[in-house]
């Protein structure tokens, strides 16, 4: 698969995990990425890394509710078994999936 689809798997799976918390919690999430980390919805795939960080700043430990939401989505999209890694952040999980995917 290349980049491009990957990345747009990404977008969309970040849309559904972050919409099941509700919109406006969506809104936020966006804006608050946006504001803290100047970083817009179709740039997070290019800087996970800041996604995550700014998830965990605004939501602490609930952060990875949020990122095995956004996750479980994304495998389900490419058909990529989900297996869960207590110590594995949204970025590690990407990581594996794009390798998977490949």
């Amino acid at each position: 698969m290349d980049k491009k689809k990957f990345n747009e798997h990404l977008i969309g799976a970040i849309d559904n995990g972050l919409q099941l918390l509700g919109e406006s919690v969506r809104q936020v999430v966006y804006h608050y990425v946006e504001r803290d980390s100047q970083l817009t919805r179709e740039k997070i795939p290019e800087r996970l890394e800041v996604f995550h960080e700014t998830l965990e700043g605004t939501f602490g430990s609930g952060a990875k509710v949020i990122e095995k939401l956004i996750v479980r989505d994304l495998y389900d999209r490419l058909g990529v078994s989900f297996e869960d890694h207590q110590d594995w952040t949204i970025v590690d999980y990407v990581n594996n999936a794009r390798k998977a995917s490949c």
